[in-house]
């Protein structure tokens, strides 16, 4: 169980054991574990998605389909997003959801394209 080995610089021997190696474990794990215990959303306040707009101009539509009403107007560098991560789409458009007071129910919708995400 013990291997024993010369420590050079004072001549007397090293020894080790697996119980030492273990009780370290045992007491890193310990610890590491307390710390991956603790809640993410502590350390994330924002939830939801988060985008920025890339065109220079870019719509907010009240349903997501590009015969909606426009109800509001986004510009290039704008950050939008909703507490929540939905998509849609309509034929080859599609949309990401994002709130607005604009709209009756507080939910938008913007192209795709319009936005990348953060």
């Amino acid at each position: 169980m013990y291997s024993t080995r010369t420590n050079s610089s004072e001549g007397q021997p090293m020894m080790r054991t697996r119980r030492f190696a273990t009780a370290v474990l045992i007491t890193a794990f310990g610890f590491g574990g307390s710390l991956a215990g603790t809640p993410i959303a502590a350390a994330s306040p924002q939830a939801g998605c988060q985008y920025k707009v890339v065109w220079p101009t870019a719509g907010v539509y009240e349903n997501p389909n590009p015969n909606s009403a426009v109800v509001k107007t986004k510009y290039a560098g704008d950050i939008v997003g909703a507490a929540t991560c939905e998509g849609a789409s309509y034929n080859e458009y599609g949309y990401v959801l994002v709130a607005t007071d604009a709209a009756a129910d507080g939910r938008g919708w913007m192209r795709e394209g319009a936005v990348v995400a953060l």
